[in-house]
């Protein structure tokens, strides 16, 4: 890929990641093959598709890959150019690799025509730092039709866990049995639940490795705690909310853990959900 775009996804923090991530990726395709059934890589949130097409690469395109996402790739008269990582070239020898355009929340019959040869647990879901709440889209739709009989594994990296909101998130109820996200009625008669959003606020504040005079002067919290107290709970913060995650796949049928795919210098976004069906080959 060297000979690929020239963008922010090619900085050296970013590679390791992918690096990083590829091990989980391709532990999971060898899993599936062992079921029996017929791999495939649907990358979900693809963006410019340098992870996608990492990992068509690692698999000696032996595997066929879908890099899906809701933008358009731009027209190669754009002034900026096509910046994307799609193969110029894929040879006859080649497994398909196809872009789709979609929404994975919204996913018509057509759009799934490239998987339907891994059904029944063929395909593997991978992601790759989806901000805020798209990663909790992903997760449910992986849970559901028309998505449920295709997909048998996931490799999910979430970031900027501070950009989710409430109604975005797929396990309120396990926040609600951990004693969070109890809502009550405010001064003025509104229903408010202020613990979501402390969550953001300590999220916000643990990814800084030091605040300058002007971020979060009004913050309660700050004056309550100070700097590393509240950095410590926003850490703790995003490990619940990775935990949720985990419990809503593994409610869905899922094995369910996470891991630390890479070093926290990195990346704070250092951890990824992994997770196979029940009854597939570990």
């Amino acid at each position: 890929l060297a000979n690929g775009p020239d963008t922010y996804q090619k900085k050296a923090s970013n590679r390791l990641q992918i690096e990083s991530l590829m091990d989980c990726v391709c532990s999971l395709v060898s899993d599936v093959r062992q079921t029996g059934a017929k791999p495939l890589v649907l990358d979900i949130g693809a963006g410019k598709a340098l992870f996608t097409r990492a990992v068509y690469e690692a698999l000696d395109r032996e595997v066929s890959v879908v890099a899906l996402d809701s933008r358009r790739p731009k027209n190669k008269q754009h002034k900026t150019g096509d910046r994307f990582y799609d193969p110029v070239c894929v040879k006859g020898g080649d497994m398909p690799y196809t872009r789709v355009v979609a929404d994975v929340r919204y996913l018509a019959a057509k759009t799934l025509l490239p998987l339907r040869e891994s059904k029944n647990g063929g395909t593997v879901a991978i992601t790759k730092h989806l901000c805020g709440g798209a990663t909790d889209g992903s997760i449910k739709a992986l849970c559901k039709e028309p998505l449920e009989t295709y997909v048998g594994a996931c490799c999910f990296a979430p970031c900027c866990h501070q950009k989710i909101r409430k109604d975005q998130y797929c396990n309120i109820r396990y926040l609600e049995s951990m004693g969070f996200c109890q809502t009550h009625i405010g001064l003025r008669g509104g229903v408010q639940d202020n613990d979501f959003g402390t969550f953001s606020k300590l999220i916000s504040i643990s990814k800084a490795a030091e605040l300058r005079d002007w971020e979060y002067k009004k913050s309660t919290i700050l004056e309550l705690l100070g700097f590393a107290r509240s950095a410590q709970l926003g850490r703790q913060a995003r490990r619940l909310l990775e935990e949720g995650r985990i419990r809503y796949l593994q409610d869905h049928g899922f094995d369910a853990y996470l891991v630390r795919y890479c070093d926290e210098s990195v990346t704070g976004d250092n951890l990824a959900i992994i997770a196979k069906k029940k009854g597939e080959a570990l």
